[in-house]
């Protein structure tokens, strides 16, 4: 998401606090020899890509969020808390550029999906024009669907789409 350097401390501390959270499930995209396993301990292999959620809630910011989104979208607040009644947040995506569009993405994905558990599954990630870039092509081509778009979270002035995948509607493993 090309978040400045500045925010690196914090969005690894946010991190940190989400590998805690109830439900959490993570994936790890390792670059390897081909005759050597996979192993995170190992520092010459390399990261390229990583995505994790757990069960949402009501205690998140994001919720409470998505809550004022769906509530302005003209929800009631009994059907915004219902529609954010059994959800995982998928918090993360992200995938080296350079290693976009080799089908990184896709595996980390599914292999985060199939750890989560909940009804439905929600994201947010960046509007782009015409939906144009790797992320939003993953999520379409996986099933997500609109929930809000053009949304500003209220820490960030960049439009959002909150994205929904339910149980079972997965396109793509």
């Amino acid at each position: 998401m090309q978040y400045p350097r500045t925010a690196h401390l914090q969005r690894r501390m946010l991190w940190s606090n989400c590998s805690v959270r109830p439900g959490f499930a993570s994936a790890i995209a390792l670059e390897h020899p081909v005759d050597v396993p996979p192993e995170p301990a190992d520092r010459s292999q390399t990261a390229v890509g990583v995505a994790f959620g757990y069960l949402g809630d009501d205690s998140t910011w994001w919720y409470q969020e998505v809550h004022r989104g769906l509530r302005g979208g003209g929800l009631s607040r009994d059907e915004a808390t219902s529609f954010l009644s059994d959800y995982d947040e998928v918090s993360e995506v992200h995938v080296r550029p350079g290693r976009q569009g080799h089908g990184v993405g896709r595996r980390l994905l599914g292999c985060l999906l199939d750890q989560l558990t909940s009804g439905q599954a929600l994201l947010s990630t960046p509007e782009v024009p015409d939906e144009d870039n790797a992320a939003w092509t993953l999520y379409r081509a996986t099933g997500f669907r609109d929930v809000l778009r053009n949304f500003r979270f209220g820490s960030d002035p960049r439009p959002f789409g909150v994205l929904a995948l339910d149980r079972g509607q997965r396109t793509m493993s």
